[in-house]
Parts: structure tokens; sequence; C-alpha cells
């Protein structure tokens, strides 16, 4: 594990609480740097202030502590510190959940940006499809821990199969006032992970259940274009 490590890092989804507050921000971001000896000591300082410029922050944040900084200006920290280590894969959990309309869309745009210059590859978990459909290249819908549909994310928004990917984009709402979608609402309320229902595990709440769906698991497929679907119904 500590050899693949540096090549897979974590930004955690609340930037408050993600940070030490007694450790200032170039002591958290050099740590790991300094723990896997992938620099010499003296330079470690210099390394910190070229990533944090990568994220958006200037050389004289490196000495600051987190409660000196906004939201917005934490979770560039938190990317900054999965940066700093160079890695392939960055798993991203709910990382603009926490955070206001305006901050999500600057740091939506400064993950694009690092993911064109440095070739990144993301595991970006998210509960808004909206963020989604702007970072990623494939999408996975899951429910209570199961995957019901995967395909490219073209694919996926033009061509939805899975009654609750269907009611999870129906829900995006539409920056245009006059323009109306129909809203497709689940009744009922969402079972517990450690206790799931029999059968496919959303036949609860789906509105097309039939008694098939209630004791036999949907096969994950493949329908076409790339696109796997667990439903009993397509």
């Amino acid at each position: 594990m500590r050899k693949i490590r540096p090549q897979l890092q974590l930004i955690f989804q609340d930037p408050y609480s993600s940070l030490n507050p007694r450790v200032r921000v170039g002591d958290a971001i050099g740590e790991a740097l300094i723990d896997h000896g992938l620099v010499p000591a003296g330079e470690v300082r210099e390394r910190v202030e070229e990533v944090l410029a990568s994220c958006g922050l200037s050389s004289y944040h490196i000495d600051r502590f987190p409660h000196e900084f906004s939201g917005g200006q934490r979770q560039r920290i938190g990317i900054a510190r999965a940066l700093v280590l160079n890695p392939d894969l960055i798993i991203a959990d709910e990382p603009v959940s926490a955070l206001d309309v305006s901050i999500q869309a600057q740091i939506i745009n400064l993950f694009r940006k690092l993911q064109e210059t440095r070739g990144l590859t993301y595991l970006f978990i998210s509960h808004d499809l909206s963020v989604v459909e702007h970072l990623c290249t494939r999408i996975g819908v899951m429910y209570l821990g199961t995957m019901m549909e995967t395909a490219p994310r073209d694919e996926l928004f033009k061509n939805p199969l899975h009654p609750y990917t269907k009611a999870l984009l129906s829900a995006v709402p539409i920056p245009i006032p006059k323009l109306k979608r129909e809203r497709i609402v689940l009744k009922g309320d969402i079972p517990s992970p450690a206790n799931p229902p029999s059968g496919c595990k959303f036949h609860t709440r789906c509105p097309f259940a039939v008694e098939r769906c209630k004791s036999e698991v949907p096969e994950f497929r493949n329908v076409g274009s790339e696109h796997h679907v667990a439903c009993h119904l397509v």
C-alpha cells in the first residue's frame, strides 16, 4: 500500500474538517512529500508553493492556518495536498457539495483545468448529475451500494434506461425559467442499506416494478454502446 499511495490520492467532502486546524497549510501539503522521501527536505517548500499556485493560491498562503481561509480556499488546499505527489488517480468524494454555488463553479473549473494539464484520472463521487456531466466521461449510477446503470456520459444523458437514473435526471434544474421538465417523484422511504429489499433493491420505490422485481435480482448486462443496466424491464 505504501508504494501505491503516491499514485492514489483522495479529496474529501468537507474542506473544514479535512484539515488539521493546528497545522500550517504548507506543512499539511508538504508532509506526504517528506514521508515518502520524494524530494529533498530543502526543496519541499518550493514544491508546495508550485502546487498552491496551480490551485489558484499564492505563496504567502503557505504559512497560514486553515481558519484563515474561506471554504473554497480550503478545498483548493485539499486539492493541492492531493496533487503534490503527482498522482495518477484522484478519488474526489463529493468535493463541491459543502460549497455555495458560485464557489462550486470555480472548483469545477479548477478540476477541469488540472485534468487537462496533468492528464489526471478522476473517480468523482457526487449526487449532483449536473456537476458530473461537466467533469466525467463515463458515469455509473448507484442505489443502496449497487450499480444500476453505467454508460458514457453523452449516452447516459441522451438515453437513460434505468427508472432510478430517469428520476435523478428529472430532478436536475434547468436554468431556463419557461422551460419545464416532467418530474419523476419517487414515493416511499429509502430502505436501510444494512437490510436491503430482496430482488431488485429499487423495487420498493420504482413506479414500474412488477412481481419479478421483488424476488429476482436483475442481471447487470450490456445493452449496446458500452451501456450497462440492471433492470428486468429494459
